[in-house]
């Protein structure tokens, strides 16, 4: 009888270790590398978007603007993608100032921006403007931001000085405001986003439209991003397209082995989840499909992001999908490296509150 019950102990035991360590599907894997954007600011309007988060074609949305009219509305939506998929991640661009997608719309408090922040508020009173940031964020059912910004102030930037979303010009003041930030959102629950790594403060262009290049790239604006990850306060950051010419000719960042896997992985000794900058932006003009996300996979990022649901006539998250899996297929990347990325993402996901 003795060893009988040894006999079951050790089944029960091995078979435990075989159904931890076994992985789901490759396109559940790669579904969890994918984020989107989507239509609707309804829940009868998104109910396509709930549908596919609950076939886990998709590890994650992003929320605009369109997609809040009332509190009520978006409530519903965030709980209906929940109670769809467990774990997936709500985003948004809340940085306060002119990056808010609660402009204009009735019963959201709004904030000042980082550039007013730092002006007029000490650490400890931007420490409670981001708390109450975070806490509207998290009764709406929003579990991560794309935020903060911690591009150095440089008045020649079209996108980032001229919209105010720079703390300061002084990289240790946007260093310690960001700090803030972080602790902030920590306490209350939700997840945060350094961008745009590595730096797009000092970009005369706008990625949004079109091919940006820096070519004398000061390394001191990593500086926020090296106290952070040595604090263990950065668990994900956000690719930038910006060119840096002394790394790579060849590529933006959020396509170049150099600055993602080198700059970022290796020398800064990040290990957290790299996210791109939206996939459909004018800065990768002239690169395919394809090339695109081969490059950035490859690289070492993480989370494909896509503001639109639809590309063409396809489901972004099908199109996507196919992609990888072809490029799989095809030997151009190994399925080791969905392997690791699924894993940073489901131990980013393991945090959420």
């Amino acid at each position: 009888m003795k060893k009988i019950l040894n006999l079951f102990l050790c089944f029960t035991f091995f078979s435990c270790i075989s159904f931890a360590e076994e992985r789901p599907t490759l396109r559940k894997m790669i579904a969890q590398m994918i984020m989107v954007g989507f239509n609707g600011s309804s829940l009868n309007d998104t109910m396509s978007v709930v549908s596919d988060a609950k076939y886990q074609r998709f590890g994650g949305v992003i929320v605009f603007g369109k997609n809040i009219s009332t509190k009520d509305n978006l409530k519903k939506i965030t709980s209906a993608l929940k109670s769809a998929q467990s774990g997936i991640f709500i985003a948004i661009d809340e940085e306060g100032g002119n990056v808010t997608r609660f402009k204009d719309k009735k019963g959201f408090n709004t904030f000042i921006s980082a550039s007013e922040v730092a002006k007029t508020l000490d650490l400890n009173g931007a420490n409670e403007l981001y708390k109450k940031m975070a806490k509207q964020l998290k009764d709406l059912g929003i579990n991560l931001n794309f935020a903060p910004v911690v591009d150095l102030l440089n008045t020649n930037s079209p996108i980032i000085a001229s919209k105010n979303r720079a703390f300061s010009k002084n990289i240790d003041e946007v260093s310690l405001y960001a700090n803030e930030f972080l602790d902030a959102f920590s306490e209350v629950g939700v997840l945060t986003t350094l961008k745009h790594f590595p730096g797009h403060g000092s970009a005369k262009t706008d990625s949004h439209i079109e091919k940006t290049v820096i070519e004398n790239f000061d390394y001191s604006e990593l500086k926020p991003y090296y106290d952070a990850i040595k604090r263990d306060k950065s668990k994900l950051i956000m690719i930038s397209h910006v060119y840096l010419l002394d790394r790579d000719t060849q590529f933006p960042a959020s396509m170049s082995n150099d600055i993602i896997g080198n700059l970022l992985r290796k020398d800064l000794k990040f290990d957290g989840v790299v996210i791109s900058d939206d996939m459909l932006m004018g800065g990768l003009n002239g690169f395919s499909m394809t090339q695109k996300v081969v490059n950035f996979i490859n690289a070492g990022g993480d989370i494909l992001l896509f503001s639109e649901f639809m590309i063409g006539e396809r489901r972004t998250s099908e199109y996507i999908t196919q992609v990888i899996v072809d490029a799989i297929n095809s030997k151009k990347i190994k399925k080791e490296r969905i392997e690791e990325s699924y894993d940073r993402i489901i131990k980013l996901k393991s945090e959420l509150k």
